[in-house]
Formats: C-alpha cells, structure tokens, sequence
C-alpha cells in the first residue's frame, strides 16, 4: 500500500531529491525516478545507505536547495517531529514538494524508536505548523485492511506463513474494495508545498 501511494504521487517528484530516513533507497529507480538526482540522508546502520548521515533533526544542508523532500515511514521515529518538518522546509526550494508517508497503525517497531502514530487531523497540524501548504492527503487502506493486518499481527508466529498470509490479504483487500470504511487506516500519505 506504501507503494501504491506513492505510485499516487510520482507527479510532485522532480529535480534534486532529498530522502530524508532513505534505508537503501528502495524507492530511488522507481516511484523517485522523475528526479534529476537523489541524496539520501539517514543514520548509517546495516540496513542503511545514505549519502549523508545526519538527523533529520539537523540537516546538514543548504536552505532551499532542493527541489523534492521524501520521507517515507520515518516520521514516526523522529522524537520531534514538527522540527524535523521545519527542517524539511528548509531545504525545499519555494515551489518545491514534501511527499511523506506515515503510520496510523503499526505494532511497535524500531525500538527504542517508536515515538508516533499519526491519524488525519495530527498530521494536517504538522503540516500546516511547519509552514507547508497541503495538496493532496490520501489514506493507505480502509478499515479491512487494517483489521487485515492487526489478524496478521495477532496470529501466532507458526501461522504466519505462505498460503494461509496470502489467502488472508486476499479476503481483507477484497472486503477493503467492496466496502470502503474510512474510519480508520494503515497510514496517510501526504503533498504538500512550500509557497515562500
């Protein structure tokens, strides 16, 4: 669903990116490829790749030198979340996108890292606070999907294999696209702009 959003949102990508909590870059030749060149940021760890290892509390960079700022299921692990948005804007270029995706809904994760959940009004509050203008926000499933996961998530751990996940996902995606419950969801994926 993560990729299915951003597969929403390949149209705001452009330029010089910067993807900020990049991992290894998954998503640089695909959903991030519309951009002129990609720099990742990211604390370097086994399961990173980044080009510059910094907080995206503290981004060791130019004001308005970018042109696309991504953050992809980051934002929940970041102690202070409306500075690391501020920080975003900073180096976003007047006219420029932030493309962010966040969880509403995930077991605990990264720990001791695992600071925030973000349902709708929370995080158009950060948006708006950081000082972006807000273009598109979309939801990540509807409540089937989401009582699909937390099924997966309760399930003992020998359960949890192959045909039985497979078949699983299938009923609760279908269930999701013939019933469409918004009142809750896996997570929000969000545009927005920085005007000035």
């Amino acid at each position: 669903m993560i990729e299915a959003s951003l597969l929403r949102c390949r149209d705001y990508v452009r330029g010089k990116l910067l993807d900020v909590g990049c991992g290894r870059k998954p998503y640089k030749d695909t959903y991030f490829s519309g951009a002129a060149s990609c720099v990742g940021v990211d604390y370097l760890t086994e399961r990173s790749q980044p080009d510059i290892v910094a907080s995206a509390l503290e981004l060791p960079l130019d004001d308005q030198s970018f042109d696309t700022v991504v953050s992809t299921e980051v934002l929940e692990h970041v102690p202070d979340p409306l500075r690391a948005l501020r920080e975003m804007r900073r180096v976003l270029k007047p006219g420029g996108y932030v493309i962010l995706s966040t969880p509403m809904y995930w077991p605990r994760h990264e720990i001791p890292y695992d600071f925030f959940r973000y349902p709708y009004d929370g995080l158009l509050y950060l948006v708006k606070e950081s000082g972006f203008e807000l273009v598109r926000i979309f939801n990540r499933g509807h409540a089937y999907v989401f009582l699909g996961q937390v099924v997966q998530h309760t399930l003992p751990v020998f359960i949890r294999a192959g045909f039985f996940i497979a078949l699983l996902n299938s009923f609760f995606l279908w269930c999701d696209r013939h019933h469409a419950f918004d009142a809750v969801t896996l997570g929000w994926t969000v545009v927005a702009r920085r005007n000035a």
